[in-house]
């Protein structure tokens, strides 16, 4: 679970080092600061600051970053519900919007919709990331100091109803919301440039997505 659900406050605690940032998503900061880097955007809205390490390294490297959070408690610079971000956020005022494993945590039903908020939101790119149930299979090899890696990630899925779990809504790769009816939802939304699974962590799936056309 990476978050509480929108509108249910974050516990003291939550996201400490020993709890919340383990190694796996340790590794999925890297991929999140390396999708929105190749953009070379000049100001981002950060959707769901949680720990605030993808914040705070952005920020190091002299992106301007606005956080948005629904916990004002997190203190983001804007509060509010993700459905709304548009009207909070204002329309064409951000280079890039992420937003890092947060969109699973409404439900299914209004996705499309916010996700087509914030590709109105920004004004080049879009990026996300969803949480994918299922078994992983991930192989990595490497020969000569990196010359030749090579990294694999699949998921092995079944059919599963997915239950509201107090945090997720729906998770990519069940009943309903398997990877090609996710792709298919969000390709109507906004054009898709890349998609990949967090190879080092393959419970996260990235879209990184065109918004220039929005």
């Amino acid at each position: 679970m990476d978050r509480p659900a929108e509108g249910v406050q974050v516990s003291e605690g939550f996201y400490d080092f020993e709890t919340y940032i383990t190694r796996e998503r340790w590794l999925s900061y890297w991929y999140q600061l390396r999708a929105v880097l190749k953009h070379r955007p000049k100001s981002v809205l950060e959707i769901g600051c949680g720990s605030g390490a993808t914040t705070q390294m952005l920020r190091r490297m002299g992106i301007d970053v606005t956080t948005f959070d629904f916990d004002a408690g997190l203190n983001p610079d804007i509060a509010g519900d993700v459905r709304q971000a548009e009207a909070l956020a204002g329309t064409g005022a951000f280079d890039l919007v992420c937003a890092f494993q947060v969109l699973e945590h409404i439900p299914y039903a209004d996705f499309r919709s916010t996700l087509a908020q914030l590709g109105r939101i920004a004004r080049q790119n879009v990026i996300v990331s969803l949480p994918h149930w299922g078994y992983p299979v991930e192989l990595r090899g490497m020969l000569f100091k990196k010359r030749f890696s090579l990294a694999f990630a699949r998921k092995l899925t079944r059919p599963m109803a997915w239950k509201f779990d107090g945090q997720h809504h729906w998770e990519l790769g069940t009943n309903g919301h398997s990877l090609a009816e996710v792709r298919r939802a969000v390709a109507a939304e906004l054009p898709i440039i890349e998609e990949y699974f967090c190879r080092d962590y393959s419970y996260h799936y990235f879209f990184e997505l065109d918004a220039s056309k929005a």
